[in-house]
Order: C-alpha cells, then structure tokens, then sequence
C-alpha cells in the first residue's frame, strides 16, 4: 500500500504542482491550487488526509486555508473549522464519497477525488 500511495502522490504532483507531503504519507497540500472567480483568492492550499485503510477506505473531505471565504467574505457551504494536522487551523468542506462509490480497483484514487474537490470548488456558493 505504501508503494500505491507514494505513486499516487507523484500522480498527485504531475496533476496538481508543487505538493507539502507528510513524511508518514498521512496527508499532502497541493501548495497552489487555482480558484475559478468567486472566490476571494486566486489560488489557495488544498489539505488531503490520506486515511488509515487507503486505498480501500476513501478520503473524506478536504480543507483549505482558514482565511478561505466566497469574493464577497462569506464563508462557503457547508464547511467548519478544524485543525487535522499538527495543530494548524483549517476550513474544512464536507466533500465525501460513498464507500459503495469508491473503486479503487478500478482507477479511483487520489488524483480523482482531488478532482471532485475541485469541482465543488468550482461552485463558488
């Protein structure tokens, strides 16, 4: 699993750009993720936590930068505050992918749920 994950990641990086990955591979950053317009940046971090049980138990959710709010300063929806990594603070969006959904035999993996983060990240509501 370990070797599928750091795969993934190098996937991750070639999709995505320059990443901040934990050593212990149990979350990476996509550094500069761009924004559509909508949003008060134009790019921002992107937070994935890489779950015990990868690749057969999906991620869930996804966080971005604290200070991440809609162009006109609302705070996006639904979303919540929480610090999942080494006490950092972070807008976390409920983005979740059912169990049943998730086929990592057959091609689901890192790069697609990022892609379907970023298609919530699309919405700008």
């Amino acid at each position: 699993m370990i070797e599928r994950i750091k795969l993934e990641i190098e996937l991750v990086e070639s999709n995505f750009g320059e990443l901040e990955v934990d050593p212990s591979l149990r979350w990476l950053v996509v550094k500069r993720w761009k924004l559509v317009p909508g949003w008060n940046k134009k790019e921002a971090r992107i937070l994935l936590l890489i779950p015990p049980g990868y690749p057969t138990t999906p991620p869930d959710n996804f966080f971005t930068d604290a200070d991440f709010r809609l162009e006109g300063g609302a705070k996006p929806e639904p979303t919540s505050f929480a610090s999942p990594v080494d006490g950092q603070q972070w807008l976390q969006f409920s983005y979740h992918v059912e169990a049943s959904d998730w086929q990592p035999d057959k091609g689901h993996n890192l790069v697609t749920f990022l892609l379907g983060a970023g298609k919530r990240l699309s919405e700008t509501n």
